[in-house]
């Protein structure tokens, strides 16, 4: 049994030992780091997973997001990292994360969530190969980058663009309102 909660700021040393046993610990090298280091994830949409749905339970699984440009103009999130424990993978507790923070992204607003991951995984919480749609993200593999509606419709017309970092002083909670000419 496990439940999910709102990351809290003193489970961060735990989910970083999370982070380091799924991706190893060359892990902040990897090209999305650029997009988060120095920037605060969006507060509301960092999860995790416990055991047994004690608040002192040992952490399954965590979410994050954090503030994203797409261009000069458009505003969206970067999905990562999701991380399971290994002995977990399969049962259900990256599922969980997934559709619940999702949710909770629709729901605060926020219109399409961008992702560098596997589309064998990914393709069945609504995300496609962004690189078609004109986004990308410099130094990234463009196979890997992926994009989800939020919004039904977010995507409609939507040009793409180029992955930039948020600015650090308005990511602790970004703005989701965007002109009606971007995507």
């Amino acid at each position: 049994m496990f439940s999910l909660k709102t990351e809290r700021p003193h489970d961060a040393a735990e989910i970083d030992a999370l982070l380091d046993l799924a991706f190893g610990p060359n892990r902040q090298g990897k090209t999305s780091y650029r997009y988060r280091d120095g920037i605060a994830p969006v507060r509301g949409l960092c999860f995790v997973v416990r055991e047994d749905g004690r608040p002192s339970g040992r952490i399954l699984g965590s979410i994050r997001y954090w503030p994203l440009m797409v261009g000069p103009d458009m505003r969206a999130l970067l999905l990562g990292p999701l991380a399971v424990r290994p002995e977990l993978r399969g049962a259900g507790v990256g599922a969980t994360l997934m559709r619940r923070s999702m949710e909770r992204a629709a729901d605060q607003g926020h219109r399409l969530v961008l992702l560098v991951g596997d589309l064998a995984y990914y393709a069945r919480f609504g995300f496609q190969p962004a690189a078609p749609l004109g986004f990308t993200m410099p130094d990234e593999q463009p196979h890997r980058l992926l994009v989800a509606e939020l919004r039904l419709g977010a995507l409609e017309g939507c040009v793409g663009g180029t992955l930039l970092r948020a600015d650090p002083a308005s990511s602790a909670q970004i703005s989701v309102s965007m002109r009606a000419a971007l995507c």
